[in-house]
């Protein structure tokens, strides 16, 4: 019935009164009084900032707003309100408030709906005194929060009653309390890493297979309802690492950390692994599997749902795939695409080359293996974007990746790898329909939110931008150029306040990358274009010199360091990094010609002169 009723996009506010059953019993008749107080100022919020009252009941009030920033700047003005009031600090009276923007049906009794009760859910996880919000009601805010307030990013939570984890924050404001417990939540989310097993094999060439154990299990838990998940690229960081297990926790911020070894010998495997509390270092769970090499996939799928069971989250779940839906169950194909996978990771001309070769072998083993002709779009696509823009790559890639749409259409990577060749061919409209297929079938795929960001970013499409590039980071807090990018593209919105929050924590996660990878260019490159942008030159002038000189061949480092130099007016030694960064690979016209970073230059003969280099195709 209620399918035929109106739907409206709504905020949602809820307030009640901390303890107000014990201040009842400690005031009695005196009681009334306070009630009627918190009544009108409520109500005369409402009728200043445009609230409608849909409900209350005793202490508790449910009002709508049109929009995002009257509900914040009124609940602030309220508890300003309240702050104010002697009688309230006299008798401990503290208002809870909780806002959240999504769609309700309007019925004749008001508003319906889950988004209404998510509302509601806030309001009781907050603490007297405390404004929360959710991530859509934050990102309704369209321009910065109200005056003087600032947003607090608390992190996920579980709110009673719902699957999925919340996103919660804090709207604060000088002259209010600040500091609270933390959310009245079931639970918080729990965050794992999961390092590379340890390959106790004598032969080195085996070294692939801890790597891709640990990876499946990586994938599998990612899509876990309720779970964040270290990423591959971090936890990796530490291979090789003699470190304390409570110490590498610390460094990759994860309550839990799964470690493991894996033994390969006539066609038979030995694996341990466990489960252990960053915490007290003690075991939270262990096992060992003595199997047939042909096992692998379902000794993957227990260790996942043995991490889930000792976590207390339901691993069970349409949405989740184990890996054996998802993998060959031929054990040589396998292998090579293991062994594709990690030369994938390399990112460089000789790594792509021969990673495509043995996808190319898993395929030749098993020709339904849509994994890896994903594994090959990728290739093509790196290669199409950063070896050399040429036609035959991208019409490889858009190949590949069709084929593995074909053969695995419940496989949200196949739907990325064909979203990534799609934009590529600059068929946009069709590049967003397969990245919104990717998030159906997997909506914590970090590549999927990322990639899509990026989609949108080129066609400026800039709202939208801005939300996946947030999401991408939501799912992957310790990727720092998500939250770089979404700097730039809150600059571009104009919104200041915004992109300096965003390329500070940006900053912040790219120096924690360094920490655990001192060569990791990119942290440095694309760092160095934050701080650049936040007014620190010279730090950023460093970091780009740096990552110039661990890599002075690579054409990603030479470009990106020619954009900070530009940025820096520095435009001889930009056009010296610029120019060489063509001549290695990096031929994308329309990077030259619209990237902001460059603006500076485009009045100089020398980059006119590489502009038409690039337009005739002159190496």
């Amino acid at each position: 019935m209620s399918s035929n009723l109106p739907k409206q996009r709504l905020t949602f506010f809820f307030s009640d009164i901390e303890r107000s059953t014990e201040l009842l019993a400690e005031m009695g008749e005196g009681y009334a009084q306070i009630l009627r107080e918190y009544h009108n100022v409520i109500r005369l919020l409402l009728s200043q900032y445009g609230g409608e009252e849909v409900d209350t009941a005793g202490d508790g009030f449910f009002v709508v707003f049109a929009e995002a920033q009257k509900a914040a700047a009124a609940a602030l003005m309220a508890q300003r309100a309240f702050a104010a009031q002697g009688w309230a600090r006299k008798v401990g009276f503290r208002v809870r408030m909780g806002i959240h923007t999504g769609d309700a049906i309007t019925a004749p009794s008001g508003y319906i709906g889950l988004e209404v009760h998510r509302a509601s859910r806030i309001c009781s996880a907050a603490h007297g005194g405390q404004i929360l919000l959710s991530q859509s009601a934050v990102r309704s805010l369209k321009s910065a929060p109200p005056h003087e307030a600032e947003l607090v990013d608390l992190g996920e939570f579980l709110l009673r009653g719902f699957k999925e984890p919340e996103r919660l924050y804090q709207l604060t404001v000088p002259g209010l309390p600040g500091k609270f417990p933390p959310p009245r939540t079931e639970k918080p989310v729990p965050t794992i890493a999961v390092l590379p097993f340890v390959n106790l094999n004598p032969h080195t060439d085996k070294h692939y297979l801890g790597d891709g154990i640990a990876e499946e299990i990586i994938i599998a838990l990612s899509k876990v309802p309720g779970l964040q998940v270290v990423a591959r690229s971090s936890a990796f960081a530490l291979k090789g690492q003699k470190l304390d297990v409570r110490e590498a926790a610390r460094r990759l911020n994860a309550k839990a950390v799964l470690e493991g070894t894996v033994q390969e010998a006539n066609s038979k495997l030995r694996i341990t692994a466990s489960l252990v509390d960053a915490v007290t270092g003690y075991n939270i769970w262990s096992g060992s599997f003595h199997r047939r090499m042909e096992d692998i996939f379902a000794v993957q799928d227990e260790i996942a749902e043995n991490i889930a069971a000792n976590l207390k989250i339901k691993l069970i779940s349409k949405r989740v795939r184990g890996v054996r839906s998802r993998q060959t169950q031929n054990i040589r194909a396998y292998n090579f695409y293991l062994q594709g996978r990690q030369y994938y990771y390399q990112f460089s001309p000789k790594g792509i080359e021969k990673a495509m070769e043995l996808f190319r072998q898993a395929i030749a083993i098993d020709h339904a293996y849509a994994l890896a002709y994903c594994g090959l779009a990728n290739c093509y696509a790196y290669s199409y974007m950063y070896i050399g823009r040429q036609e035959q790559y991208l019409l490889a890639a858009g190949k590949a990746s069709r084929k593995a749409v074909a053969l695995d259409p419940w496989l949200a990577e196949a739907y990325v790898a064909y979203g990534q060749a799609l934009s590529l061919e600059s068929q946009h409209e069709e590049a967003e329909l397969a990245f919104e297929k990717a998030l159906e079938l997997d909506p914590k795929l970090f590549e999927a939110r990322y990639l899509f960001a990026r989609l949108l970013f080129i066609q400026g499409k800039l709202e939208e931008a801005a939300h996946w590039f947030e999401e991408a980071n939501r799912t992957r807090p310790e990727d720092f150029q998500s939250l770089l990018l979404a700097g730039q593209v809150y600059a571009d919105l104009g919104r200041a306040d915004k992109a300096r929050a965003a390329r500070r924590r940006g900053v912040e996660v790219a120096e924690s990358s360094l920490l655990l990878d001192p060569d990791d260019t990119r942290a440095f490159y694309l760092g160095a274009n934050g701080l650049v942008a936040l007014g620190e030159t010279q730090k950023g002038l460093e970091w780009a010199r740096h990552a110039l000189s661990i890599a002075p061949e690579d054409p990603m480092v030479l470009y990106n360091v020619g954009c900070v130099f530009a940025l820096l007016s520095l435009n001889v030694e930009a056009m010296e990094c610029l120019e060489k960064a063509y001549e290695k690979g990096i031929t994308q016209r329309e990077w030259y010609e619209n990237d902001s970073n460059l603006d500076g230059l485009r009045e100089l003969p020398q980059f006119q002169a590489l502009l038409e280099r690039i337009a005739e195709g002159v190496g």
